[in-house]
This record gives C-alpha cells, structure tokens and sequence, in this order.
C-alpha cells in the first residue's frame, strides 16, 4: 500500500486535516476523517473488515463529502450499534 492508493486521506492530511482509526468512543471500531475543522467522515468497522478495506473506504468517502458538501455519518443510522 502507498500513499497514492488514498489519494483523499493524503491530501486532507497533508491540508492539516487528520485521520483517527480505533476506539473512538463511543464507537469502538471506528475511521474518522476530520478536516480541521468537523468530521468529514464517520465510519463503523463492517465484522471481519480489515485496515486495507476501511482505509478504502475512507478514502471514498472523503471524496464523496467533499464532492457533497456533506459528511458521510455510518455512527448515527438508525438503528446502529455503538460497537
């Protein structure tokens, strides 16, 4: 894996913006974009997911809240478990 193959969490880090992945509470299994400013991004570990796959999809999704204009928010679905 290189830094090219997430082009979108490259360039929100190196725009001072930072990437958290682990236990962030309340959520236990997490991957959070912040663009130093809010949360661009807010995802739950799917079960038997790896760090390969969540940093994937991460880096989707920061494309896909910039593109938007709005964060993309796995933590407050309905009827999500905080795990």
């Amino acid at each position: 894996m290189t830094a090219s193959d997430h082009p979108h969490i490259e360039a929100l880090i190196k725009d001072e913006g930072h990437v958290m992945i682990g236990a962030i509470q309340p959520v236990h299994n997490a991957a959070v974009a912040y663009d130093g400013k809010q949360a661009v991004a807010m995802l739950r570990y799917r079960p038997g997911e790896s760090l390969t796959s969540i940093l994937k999809r991460l880096d989707a999704a920061i494309a896909t809240a910039q593109a938007s204009g709005e964060r993309v928010d796995e933590w407050n679905q309905p009827g999500a478990k905080w795990t």
